[in-house]
């Protein structure tokens, strides 16, 4: 695979994986640093793809890995309390509000939600790409999306 047809690939995967890292690292930094990571070991490992279709899921695994590796590090730092983020627009309450209800579920419930739901992924393939059993997934989005109606009904 050629550098052109690399960069062409992931910049159609940009948001997705931004998406993706966020979801486990609730972390600006550590999202742009585990997509970082993730691209340039992607790049050293480009021979090993087998087949270019599956060239999304491939480098959303080996993203889910970064992240993965990126957490397993931070807890072995001492905890910075993360500034806050400024933004220039209006705050939307919403979806402050969902949002905050979303990342104060587990990760084990949030995870395989976001990939659901948010990147469009099939419970089958949120499986695969987070190597666990199908009935796994399928009841961690089921109750991801209970404790989140809870979460959201309870601020209301």
């Amino acid at each position: 695979m050629d550098k052109e047809t690399f960069s062409r690939l992931v910049l159609r995967q940009q948001r997705q994986m931004y998406r993706i890292a966020m979801s486990y690292t609730a972390n600006i930094a550590d999202a742009e640093d585990a997509m970082q990571e993730c691209l340039l070991r992607a790049w050293d490992r480009r021979e090993t793809l087998r087949e270019p279709a599956y060239f999304g899921t491939w480098l959303n695994r080996i993203l889910i890995n970064e992240c993965k590796t990126l957490l397993r590090k931070r807890k072995r730092r001492a905890e910075i309390p993360p500034m806050p983020e400024l933004t220039a627009e209006p705050p939307d309450v919403q979806g402050m509000e969902l949002r905050r209800a979303l990342f104060s579920l587990p990760e084990k419930y949030r995870v395989p939600l976001v990939l659901n739901l948010l990147e469009g992924y099939t419970l089958r393939e949120t499986a695969e790409l987070l190597s666990l059993p199908l009935g796994t997934v399928t009841t961690r989005v089921a109750r991801a999306k209970m404790k989140l109606r809870q979460e959201v009904s309870e601020d209301a």
